[in-house]
């Protein structure tokens, strides 16, 4: 798989087969993240991979938490709440998708309130990861594991491996800090849950959209 059909064939798995995924080939794909580029090579990317037993008390946890966005502490304040067009439009349809795929109605909350939690327990993949920054290095260091989360998930594919990165296992930071030893120092940007993707889920079965260049650039001195 050659780079441009790595970034053209990535796609959010929202569903996962239940096989563990060797530490060997996740410490191989991580290898292969850490070679991002960030300001000044500071490489400010830090994170926690976690598995087994661990990962299933976390997710229990998480999920139980799971409730009313106004008790939401995330790190990194949550933009969904604050979201104008063309950006809300976006992510309506986003979500109108993945309902959708489920057979999931708008108004059928108490289905909605169980998708909210099994979004908090990593989409129940085998594997999660959780990435922060340290909190002084600012927006710049946040960009920089942006960097680094998007060679992570081109860099899974290889072993076969679907992710999906995730803010909601990241709602509730007092949860992972407590549980992994995350120190307050530390600015939690992101979970990614991975793992083997369940190719038959209905979840997995679309693709979000994306909006014609035209959308986002302008160009200048050209013919």
């Amino acid at each position: 798989m050659d780079i441009i059909e790595a970034i053209e064939s990535r796609r959010s798995v929202r569903a996962f087969k239940p096989d563990p995924v060797p530490r060997d080939v996740l410490q191989r794909i991580l290898e292969v993240a850490v070679r991002a580029p960030s300001t000044d090579n500071t490489q400010p990317w830090e994170f926690t991979v976690v598995t087994g037993p661990v990962l299933d008390e976390l997710k229990k946890a998480l999920a139980e938490k799971m409730g009313d966005p106004s008790e939401f502490t995330p790190d990194i304040p949550f933009p969904a709440l604050t979201y104008r067009p063309p950006y809300l439009d976006r992510s309506k349809k986003q979500g109108k998708m993945v309902f959708q795929s489920m057979g999931i109605a708008r108004d059928d909350w108490p289905k909605r309130m169980e998708w909210y939690r099994y979004m908090a327990r990593f989409l129940d993949a085998p594997a999660g990861i959780i990435v922060y920054v340290e909190r002084y290095l600012g927006a710049y260091a946040i960009l920089d594991a942006g960097l680094f989360l998007e060679n992570l998930m081109l860099a899974a594919l290889s072993w076969g491996l679907g992710t999906c990165p995730q803010m909601a296992p990241v709602l509730h930071p007092e949860i992972l800090r407590r549980d992994l030893s995350i120190p307050e120092s530390k600015l939690i940007v992101c979970a990614v849950a991975i793992g083997y993707p369940d190719q038959d889920a209905a979840v997995n079965q679309f693709r979000s959209e994306r909006e014609p260049l035209d959308a986002f650039a302008r160009w200048y001195g050209f013919d």
